[in-house]
């Protein structure tokens, strides 16, 4: 009885570097299976850069600009912490809202562009899945148009301002996202120092932005 079970426990410790790989087959197999959360977490800072253009359409919130299907065009370039939240900066134009004056007579547009910093954030919520959010501060550079047949004034104005946004997305590669989004740009154009011919005294006005992004980390 003794000899047989000596001969059960040298057989099991033989057999015990066959198995182990086998059991951990297992484990890979079930974690490959499993929905990976937060998938975007690299904790390498010199791997966490990345480069975002968006392209769509924007929607002025006010009802003294009428014209509101206007070119959203934007640029991002930034870094994130473990690739989840970090600085921006970027670049934005918001088109050219534009309304008419005296029955056709004349029209005044408003054409709003802006430097932009602040922070951003990626998180993937499953798999490739994610969702983003950035929000900061703006200086626009705004240029104001007053025209009526051959008669044009135009005024630029500079002022500070607020954006926000969110966005979710899917990562088609390790370093390539697409993403649908939606901007909330909080825009001032004239001071009070406007020259009366443009029209427009100091005034503040919401800009929505609803666009593509391609996003390129490297």
């Amino acid at each position: 009885m003794n000899k047989l079970a000596l001969s059960a426990a040298v057989a099991a410790l033989a057999l015990s570097p066959v198995l182990t790989p086998a059991a951990h087959a297992d484990d890979n197999s079930t974690a490959a299976n499993t929905a990976t959360y937060g998938s975007n977490v690299n904790p390498n800072w010199q791997d966490n850069f990345f480069a975002a253009g968006n392209l769509g359409q924007t929607q002025a919130r006010t009802a003294d600009l009428s014209h509101n299907n206007s070119v959203f065009q934007n640029v991002r370039f930034g870094w994130r912490w473990n690739g989840i939240v970090g600085p921006e900066i970027g670049y934005v134009y918001l088109g050219r809202p534009k309304a008419d004056i005296g029955n056709g007579v004349g029209s005044f547009s408003a054409k709003p562009q802006a430097a932009t910093l602040g922070l951003n954030a990626k998180y993937n919520f499953y798999q490739g899945w994610f969702v983003t959010a950035h929000a900061g501060y703006l200086r626009s550079r705004t240029e104001l148009a007053l025209t009526s047949g051959d008669f044009e004034n135009r005024y630029k104005t500079w002022n500070n301002g607020l954006y926000a946004g969110l966005g979710v997305g899917y990562d088609v590669t390790k370093n390539v996202s697409v993403g649908l989004n939606y901007d909330n740009y909080r825009i001032q154009a004239g001071n009070d120092t406007s020259p009366d011919y443009v029209g427009v005294g100091h005034t503040r006005t919401n800009i929505a932005a609803y666009s593509a992004s391609v996003e390129y980390r490297f």
